[in-house]
């Protein structure tokens, strides 16, 4: 808010009764009394053109609102910029860059990040002049804004340039309950002094910029010099619960999940002012608790620890709910909800609830719609739900049962019917539904693939538009999207590669479901050419490829991508870059792998089943059946084969003539499973 002196700039001369009453209101303002403060400014009607009146006039009755009238000081705000002229772009005095820093304050709050950043890089232009508390809260909130999108860089320069001015001449201070309202105080010529600012204050704006440093180091991974930070801010206070929070990350990013826990145990989640924060300890406490046991496998445990944040976090809405009127401006996207969803539906995908896990990421995708994880989480959400895991192709005594379906007659006149079709794979939807629809189908994963991989981070500027947006029912608060893979952290090269090779692979076999053969080739050729492959994925690759070939009778071509020689281990991970941090290499949040198969045995012996099916199709019967005998005798506990390889081997004898193998082979696995179950 401008004082007195401040009125001196207008082109008419300020009376003393004009600068008493200017003083009189700044002095209101600060002790809170809003009401007074304003009758103070009405007296100053003869300046009604000055834009510091008009615009402190506003901020007042905003504050007299209990920063509820967002909509009304917005439009205020706008109004000002259109009666004096003024433009982002065209600044030309620092004190226009007030009016400008407050409508950041309540863009930042309304999570619209872009237009902040937008409006704020205007304004830090003129920080160097600026008043010093009013650089550091312009300062402060670019570095929070940066955060919040994912600029991590940034925010870090932005740390080391005010870290440079404050251990340099003039120490720069920011008041940590000042929300909206600016001084910009300026002494008569007689009195004139340089600015200084107190050591209580400079102490409070190192451990600001500590605290950021710390959330900046670990958000990438710079685990060791996060230990420093935060050993800093416990130093200063042990008993903050920013440090408190800042180990327990720590302490979960290095895998000792038991030592997390107990510090978030151990934290006062009292001694947070949700109306001072806009952040609950609540549900930050159990949302971190979810996190950890996720991590440590325990997904049906971290889904309690979420839905307990949830119930928390919709708890303090309906309080915030209580009063008449609009929300406070803290309040008006303080829920979590949508990234609470998120983490709720990743940990229900790996208890094995897909259906749950799609219900509730389809909320979360809402908000957070330019992450390419998210999609392809969905399409694994409708994947599991069309088929749940491929180890049931492994359980040849189960497939044994369900081979014959009838026995018809005795003895001499006895009659096998057998099953037409061993797998339960289902089937894709033949209905005129449109792929658009949000349900748990392969069609609609198709659609989630795309996104996912048109999403994928890039060195191009702008992002893609996804190419759906579903009209799901959502809090009646839902915040603009967020840019990037919000709310997960940044992508290193190596998850990004990671994650192009997951999207490639399932789109592979979301199109074989679907009947698209040329599509999946596609996608599986592309997959192999990438650069970096796990094991795993080389595999899939292969195997969807040869199955996409064979469908489009092209066998040769096929057997070619089933040499087992093509696959030299299953490992799920590849190595990260060259260069890369050894810190960022120890990394591992994610659950333990479940993979089947989950062994080289096993893999080459899927890859050796897939060759002798493509024999039978070409008519080297012989080939193929010793083919199937030596995977058969090669089967042990680390081994697993094909339960369809006992109907290959009974399709190749009865095709050979030998109807007599053929009925002991029955006799043998298939009756004798049926009475012995």
């Amino acid at each position: 808010m401008a004082d007195k002196d401040d009125l001196e700039k207008s082109a008419d001369c300020v009376t003393d009764q004009e600068r008493d009453f200017a003083q009189n209101a700044l002095t209101e303002f600060q002790r809170g009394n809003y009401g007074a403060s304003l009758q103070n400014i009405n007296k100053l009607d003869c300046r009604a053109s000055d834009i510091k009146v008009i615009h402190n006039k506003s901020v007042v009755e905003y504050c007299k609102s209990d920063l509820k009238k967002t909509d009304n000081f917005l439009k205020s705000l706008k109004s000002l910029y259109v009666q004096f002229d003024l433009d982002i772009k065209k600044l030309d005095d620092v004190d226009q860059c007030i009016p400008f820093y407050n409508h950041v304050v309540v863009l930042f709050h309304k999570r619209e990040y872009a237009e902040a950043i937008r409006i704020m890089e205007g304004v830090y232009k003129f920080v160097e002049p600026m008043d010093e508390s009013l650089a550091m809260q312009v300062g402060l909130l670019l570095i929070e804004l940066h955060i919040c999108t994912r600029q991590l860089n940034k925010a870090i320069s932005f740390i080391s340039y005010f870290e440079n001015q404050l251990f340099n001449i003039n120490p720069l201070n920011v008041k940590q309950g000042e929300k909206l309202l600016k001084q910009s105080e300026k002494e008569p010529k007689e009195n004139k002094k340089v600015a200084q600012v107190s050591n209580a204050a400079t102490e409070e704006f190192k451990k600001k910029l500590v605290a950021y440093k710390a959330r900046c180091f670990l958000m990438t991974h710079a685990l060791g010099s996060a230990r420093k930070e935060i050993q800093a801010l416990f130093g200063q206070n042990k008993t903050s619960l920013a440090a408190q929070f800042l180990k327990a990350n720590l302490e979960y990013l290095q895998g000792n999940y038991n030592e997390a826990i107990e510090i978030l145990n151990n934290i006062q989640t009292d001694n947070l002012t949700y109306s001072e924060s806009a952040e609950s300890a609540l549900v930050m406490q159990y949302n971190n608790l979810g996190a950890i046991h996720h991590a440590m496998g325990k997904p049906n445990l971290a889904c309690h620890y979420y839905q307990k944040a949830l119930k928390a976090d919709i708890a303090f809405q309906q309080n915030s709910k209580k009063d008449s009127g609009d929300k406070p401006l803290y309040m008006l996207t303080a829920s979590k909800y949508h990234e609470l969803m998120y983490n709720l539906g990743i940990s229900m995908l790996h208890a094995g609830r897909p259906q749950n896990a799609f219900d509730c990421l389809i909320i979360a995708v809402r908000r957070f719609h330019r992450n390419s994880r998210l999609w392809l989480r969905l399409a694994e959400c409708c994947i599991q739900v069309h088929k749940e895991s491929n180890e049931i192709d492994f359980d040849i005594q189960k497939k044994q049962k369900e081979m014959v379906i009838e026995v018809i007659g005795a003895k001499k006149q006895q009659k096998i019917v057998l099953t037409k079709n061993l797998s339960k794979d289902k089937k894709y939807s033949a209905e005129t539904q449109s792929y658009a629809v949000p349900v748990p189908t392969l069609e609609f994963a198709s659609l989630c693939l795309r996104n996912a991989y048109l999403l994928l981070p890039s060195d191009t500027v702008t992002s893609p538009v996804p190419l759906l947006l579903m009209p799901v029912v959502t809090p009646p608060t839902t915040p603009p999207p967020s840019p990037g893979p919000a709310p997960s952290t940044p992508l290193s090269p190596s998850s990004v590669a990671a994650l192009r090779n997951a999207i490639l692979a399932a789109s592979a076999y979301v199109s074989l479901c679907l009947g698209d053969y040329l599509l999946a080739l596609e996608y599986a050729q592309n997959l192999l050419t990438q650069p970096r492959l796990s094991g795993v994925h080389r595999l899939l690759a292969h195997l969807y490829a040869a199955e996409a070939l064979v469908l489009l009778d092209r066998i040769s071509d096929a057997l070619d991508h089933l040499n087992p020689e093509n696959v030299k281990d299953m490992s799920l991970e590849f190595t990260t870059d060259e260069g890369s941090s050894e810190e960022g290499q120890a990394i591992k949040t994610n659950p333990p792998a479940k993979w089947f198969p989950s062994n080289l045995a096993s893999a080459h012996a899927v890859m050796q089943y897939n060759i002798a099916v493509c024999k039978t199709l070409r008519g080297q019967l012989d080939q193929a059946a010793a083919l199937l005998k030596q995977i058969w005798q090669g089967r042990s506990s680390n081994c697993k084969v094909p339960a369809l390889i006992i109907m290959l081997v009974l399709y190749i004898e009865l095709q050979l003539g030998h109807a007599d193998v053929a009925r002991s082979l029955i006799k043998q696995y298939s009756l004798q499973c049926r009475m012995n179950g």
